[in-house]
């Protein structure tokens, strides 16, 4: 399947498709959302988001739990009060289990710690308001700077931030996310036109400090030879070491109780309360939350995501080394190996899957099995699919905890595929010139 057309005809085709498949998603889930509404179905019926009376709670929750002054009172007319009394009654009653602060790394402890003081002296909706705009709209122009010019650029841009990866960010209140996003977008698309300067290395240090999860995508640059050279990988290397020691010192020195100690200590409880736990998984896109929602926990299941994204990240590696994988192809397997090796993969760090959208756009050629397969794939996740819901042990879940990793290793299946086929096809016509010039 191909579709002949010019770069621009291209662009523009990739960017009406995920923005009408986004665009399609979001209001076919809230259309479903008001009917459930209508007939007085609760939650998870009512919304495609977070439960109402967790909303914003990733940011509040989080900045409520330091230490600090008193908090300054938050205006009425916000309408929040009680949802802020909420998130307060939680803080106090997860206090001292196993579900705390002390798995974030130091970037977004210190920028939390930030948070709580301000919060001394400002309305915390206020600050939270104020924020918002902020991060969307370095979202916004980020994805604007990278992707096509014009029409399809702008399109791509406001894909990004109404799909469901943004809508839940602002649900949740989860602005590191946004700032994850917006840095590792920006890095990867300086990384691959062979900007490799400071602001590139800085800007992937800090995203890996935020989520040491996205360290495969520059590994995957480096090692596929697209564009991170040795050298690069080295400074990567050292600047994502300097930043943690440095934000964990200046985090230590606001909040003593915050140290590499406690970090540690924090990381196991993390791994007690989520990925061995009934937290987690049932709003995110992991493979292990596949497995286990339906299926109920089983050993083997933590050693299942490992494997399986091994399996996909040695030939987009090797493929990329021999020149065999486009850009697309490349980074739409690593993404899919993001999402596979981590246990824990919320749904709104999916925004990332706007890269291999962009890639497939900024491509020449015709659209073949291979770029379709990534338009598709790529933008449904980005898109809402919460229909159809089960129950386990008492905790709702959606059944796009299972769609959304058996869309990429579908998809990731048939990108590999087109490529060989691509390849062979290619090997073969040389083969065949070859002999006709002899």
């Amino acid at each position: 399947m191909a579709l002949r057309s010019s770069g621009h005809d291209r662009a523009s085709i990739v960017a009406r498709t995920t923005l009408w498949i986004v665009l399609g998603f979001v209001l076919a889930n809230l259309l479903f959302n008001a009917v459930a509404n209508e007939l007085h179905a609760a939650y998870p019926y009512s919304s495609f988001l977070a439960q109402p009376n967790d909303r914003f709670g990733d940011f509040f929750k989080l900045a409520f739990s330091y230490p600090g002054a008193p908090l300054h009172p938050a205006a009425a007319f916000w309408g929040v009060s009680d949802l802020l009394a909420h998130h307060i009654a939680d803080v106090k009653l997860y206090q001292d289990t196993n579900v705390n602060h002390f798995h974030e790394p130091p970037v977004p402890t210190l920028l939390a710690l930030c948070a709580r003081r301000l919060m001394s002296w400002m309305d915390p909706v206020l600050l939270f308001v104020c924020l918002l705009p902020a991060a969307f709209a370095a979202l916004f122009a980020t994805v604007l700077r990278v992707a096509p010019p014009g029409r399809p650029g702008a399109a791509l841009a406001t894909a990004t931030i109404l799909s469901y990866p943004a809508l839940l960010a602002i649900d949740r209140g989860h602005f590191f996310s946004l700032i994850c996003a917006s840095l590792l977008i920006s890095a990867t698309f300086r990384t691959l036109r062979g900007k490799v300067d400071g602001w590139t290395i800085l800007m992937f240090a800090i995203a890996v400090n935020f989520r040491p999860n996205t360290g495969v995508i520059p590994l995957a640059l480096f090692l596929g030879r697209q564009g991170l050279t040795f050298r690069g990988a080295v400074l990567l290397g050292l600047t994502s070491v300097l930043v943690f020691a440095g934000t964990m010192a200046a985090a230590h020195q606001i909040y003593p109780e915050y140290s590499y100690a406690s970090f540690l200590t924090g990381l196991a409880d993390y791994g007690k309360a989520y990925a061995g736990g009934e937290n987690g998984y049932t709003n995110g896109s992991s493979l292990y939350g596949m497995l286990r929602a339906p299926l109920g926990y089983a050993p083997w299941m933590v050693f299942t995501p490992f494997c399986v994204a091994a399996l996909f990240f040695a030939p987009a590696i090797l493929e990329s080394r021999q020149g065999r994988l486009r850009q697309s192809e490349c980074l739409f397997l690593v993404l899919a190996v993001y999402v596979f090796g981590s246990h824990v993969f919320a749904d709104y760090h999916q925004l990332a899957f706007i890269i291999p959208l962009i890639l497939v756009a900024r491509e020449d050629g015709p659209m073949d099995v291979g770029a379709w397969t990534i338009l598709l794939a790529s933008s449904l996740m980005l898109a809402p699919k919460n229909f159809v819901f089960d129950v386990h042990r008492n905790v709702p879940w959606s059944w796009q905890v299972v769609a959304n990793p058996l869309t990429l290793l579908t998809a990731s299946a048939v990108v590999l595929w087109a490529a060989w086929r691509r390849n062979r096809h290619a090997a073969a016509q040389s083969r065949i010139e070859a002999a006709a010039s002899a």
